[in-house]
């Protein structure tokens, strides 16, 4: 087998998928592509530029997606962004603890802040209106995958009594639907 960087990127996300992020070591990853560890230090120096370069793989997904969308808007980014998320467990925590200045993500980054002046942000606050808009796709693709993988833990029936899940699991696509919908309505009642 040719090792190179997609390789390596594609092997430690089926690794991450079964397993998770915690599980993942340069040397779990070496074991997976029948290699020797030493040979992936060639192409990431550590398990911090493997995330770099996984979290890149992700955006160059959602980028080529984006590309052949006809007037996209925050919605479809935001959309594109969570699909492309959920294909990779943990990637949420990969996306918050890397370089968020790579090409592809650089590129997410400046069509998110084109969206958010098309919805009326003022330039001085394109970079907080960005983040909350990110944060908010991140987190909510954080506690799916969580609920997803502990179905087992309930919240306390005096709470459950009270409040539904923080994630409709019967419907999640219209929960977030929802909070993206609070999120720019809140955008535009600030920038009115």
């Amino acid at each position: 087998m040719k090792l190179d960087r997609q390789t390596i990127q594609l092997a430690a996300i089926s690794l991450l998928n079964e397993d998770g992020l915690e599980a993942l070591s340069m040397r779990t990853l070496a074991k997976a592509l029948d290699v020797k560890a030493a040979s992936l230090y060639f192409h990431f120096k550590n398990k911090d530029e493997l995330m770099e370069g996984i979290a890149e793989l992700i955006s160059s997904r959602i980028s080529q997606r984006l590309a052949k969308v006809e007037n996209c808007d925050f919605y479809q980014l935001a959309h594109i962004l969570r699909e492309e998320l959920k294909r990779v467990n943990d990637s949420p925590r990969i996306f918050e603890d890397t370089y968020p200045f790579t090409p592809n993500r650089t590129k997410l980054i400046v069509l998110g802040m084109k969206l958010m002046q098309d919805l009326g942000v003022d330039k001085r606050h394109l970079t907080v209106a960005g983040n909350m808009g990110n944060n908010f796709v991140l987190s909510y693709v954080a506690d799916e995958q969580y609920f997803a993988r502990d179905s087992q833990r309930q919240m306390p029936p005096e709470f459950a009594e009270q409040f539904p899940s923080p994630i409709d699991l019967a419907n999640p696509d219209e929960a977030f639907n929802y909070g993206l919908d609070i999120f720019i309505h809140g955008l535009q009642a600030t920038t009115k």
